[in-house]
């Protein structure tokens, strides 16, 4: 998959801007901070997923005293060329696929399909399990639409069956009618969050020896409320039946899918209790670069890789390690406020200097 152009309209910092770029090269936004480098990454990341990774508040995109934004952008996937856009106004946002008005999100997301590591996403390791499950969540929800309508019906009954918790009287038959289904979903969720995180581990231990010389091993556990074995459903029953008195007192669903974590660790130890900040940069790559390979097999192709501010804090052999990593039939976007050495590329690089939401496309190319 490959963005071959972009384009915006007042958004960020940018009033209009267009760029060309190459398919399965190596783009390098280069600049100092807050210039405009991270809302390249940010656009295409909105593509593919509709939401920012900056800013719950979507209308903070349109650029100051505007009333509007559009990001267009045109992609290859499988020699198929397919044009996309949105545009964001403050009361409304609009979809388009092939110049034609698109009407619902699940229409829109994945057709560009686009990985993301930044900063904040060393948060994975210290912040709430709300994020680890987002983690896990976002990249199957691009990858199954059978996982995306599951997930997305469970949170609605879940929300049902809190109201009816909460009523007055409480019936009893309408809360079992929602915890039956719920369970019927949560045996959906459940085995696909377990396959998902045991195929990812897998590629991911694979991936993580390049960054640390095979010194440590890096593996996850799934930790939900019930036993993943042949009797799922049972268990499921067992645990609703067993917690429904705690929950008509708490008024509120005590256990639930909606609970689950993932912890990842290092040699068997958490990695938020004993890694460094360049180990956590190295799980989260070796994790990234996993997603990458999954998402190779289930389509036959690579999603676009978009790395903001990768270099921080990895010291030069990591920074080596990860660029040599990168499959060569991937297109990867990354910004960078350091220099970078020419010499640690093998395939083609473009070069870009953002200045002030204004890009200029420098002239060297390597391609050996």
């Amino acid at each position: 998959m490959n963005i071959r152009k972009l384009k915006f309209y007042h958004f960020r910092n940018y009033d209009k801007a267009s760029f060309s770029f190459e398919e399965n090269g190596i783009h390098i936004l280069r600049g100092n901070n807050a210039q405009g480098k991270t809302n390249v990454v940010e656009a295409i990341y909105f593509l593919s997923l509709l939401r920012s990774f900056r800013t719950s508040k979507p209308n903070l995109m349109i650029k100051h005293d505007e009333e509007m934004m559009m990001i267009e952008a045109q992609i290859e996937s499988k020699e198929r060329t397919e044009d996309l856009k949105v545009v964001l106004s403050e009361h409304k946002k609009q979809l388009f696929r092939f110049g034609q008005p698109v009407s619902t999100y699940s229409s829109f997301v994945g057709s560009l399909n686009a990985i993301l590591f930044c900063p904040d996403d060393l948060m994975l390791f210290a912040g709430a399990p709300s994020q680890r499950r987002k983690f896990i969540d976002t990249e199957l929800i691009k990858l199954s639409k059978t996982y995306t309508a599951t997930l997305s019906h469970y949170q609605k009954l879940l929300k049902d069956r809190n109201l009816a918790l909460k009523s007055t009287p409480v019936d009893r038959a309408l809360i079992q009618v929602y915890t039956d289904q719920m369970i019927e979903d949560e045996k959906i969720i459940i085995k696909q969050r377990h396959a998902f995180l045991k195929d990812l581990i897998e590629k991911s231990q694979s991936l993580y020896p390049f960054f640390d010389d095979g010194k440590e091993v890096m593996d996850a556990v799934y930790k939900t409320f019930v036993p993943i074995d042949e009797n799922l459903e049972q268990s499921l029953k067992e645990a609703y039946a067993t917690s429904l008195s705690k929950d008509l007192f708490y008024k509120t669903t005590q256990l639930g899918i909606h609970k689950d974590d993932f912890i990842f660790s290092l040699n068997g130890v958490p990695v938020i209790e004993s890694a460094s900040q360049g180990q956590k940069r190295s799980v989260l790559l070796s994790l990234k670069l996993g997603l990458a390979h999954i998402v190779y097999e289930k389509d036959g192709q690579y999603p676009i890789l978009l790395l903001d501010d990768v270099f921080s804090e990895l010291d030069e052999g990591r920074k080596r390690t990860l660029i040599q990593m990168l499959p060569e039939q991937m297109q990867i976007f990354i910004t960078s406020a350091e220099p970078i050495q020419t010499d640690w590329f093998k395939r083609k690089v473009f070069f870009y200097t953002i200045e002030n939401g204004t890009i200029k496309e420098e002239v060297h190319e390597r391609n050996e």
